[in-house]
């Protein structure tokens, strides 16, 4: 191409730019605005992603906390339910002589026939029932300013009277390892399966108490002997009932 054409051409494209600059500048900045909104969209997309995430983050990190919370909380109410569910299992005693009453504490570990309750009598002298649904399942023993000592009928402090079978046969209970009946009339029969409850005469319970069955029996020289199953044996004990005026027979 000669320098003619050349500088024509040259000409030509300078008329074009000179008559159509404004529509090419606008073309330009129309492009340029397009370009500069599109990335801002994107970082405004990108800053919301980014809060959005932390938020998230954030939100999650409290949620955990109060989970945790909630658990901890859970935790501490669990024994306090596990009571109440007791509780519910606890039969009302249609009589005024029995006083409601709660375990606190084992009285010494490992040994958990020894049990403090919530029960106050600054006038005790002699040993009180204790019963679960008319059975019985102990005798309290002392009393302090704030709680009593009660000893179950696995411990070998326990002992209250009782009667054996439809005759009304006396003897003497002793807890322990194995619930023994000392001082049975020799002259009486005792069977197999019989049923054993309180008599009453001792003080100590009311009279039909449900203690448990005769499941062994034993001739000595001057009296006989009964072996135990007690209806109540439990050593996680939670509620009980005090016997406190037992001279009234349970009402049925």
């Amino acid at each position: 191409m000669n320098k003619k054409y050349f500088y024509i051409l040259i000409t030509i494209f300078l008329v074009i730019i000179f008559y159509f600059k404004s529509l090419i500048i606008s073309n330009v900045l129309l492009v340029f605005n397009q370009t500069k909104q599109n990335i801002s969209e994107y970082i405004t997309h990108i800053h919301n992603n980014i809060k959005t995430h932390f938020n998230q983050a954030e939100q999650i990190k409290l949620l955990n906390k109060e989970n945790q919370h909630y658990k901890n909380y859970i935790e501490k109410i669990k024994p306090i339910l596990l009571s109440y569910k007791q509780l519910t299992k606890l039969q009302k005693i249609d009589t005024p002589n029995v006083v409601f009453t709660q375990t606190i504490s084992y009285a010494k570990l490992p040994d958990m026939t020894m049990i403090y309750i919530d029960y106050i009598d600054k006038n005790l002298t002699t040993p009180k029932g204790l019963i679960y649904n008319n059975v019985t399942a102990g005798i309290v023993l002392k009393s302090f300013n704030k709680f009593s000592l009660a000893s179950l009928n696995n411990n070998e402090q326990t002992s209250y009277t009782v009667f054996i079978g439809k005759e009304k046969i006396p003897g003497v209970l002793f807890g322990g390892d194995k619930i023994i009946i000392k001082y049975i009339p020799k002259y009486k029969k005792i069977n197999i399966g019989d049923l054993v409850i309180t008599s009453g005469l001792d003080g100590v319970f009311y009279k039909g108490a449900l203690v448990g069955k005769v499941v062994e029996v034993k001739e000595k020289k001057l009296y006989q002997e009964a072996k135990v199953k007690l209806f109540y044996n439990d050593l996680n004990p939670e509620f009980f009932y005090v016997v406190e005026t037992p001279a009234q027979k349970l009402k049925k």
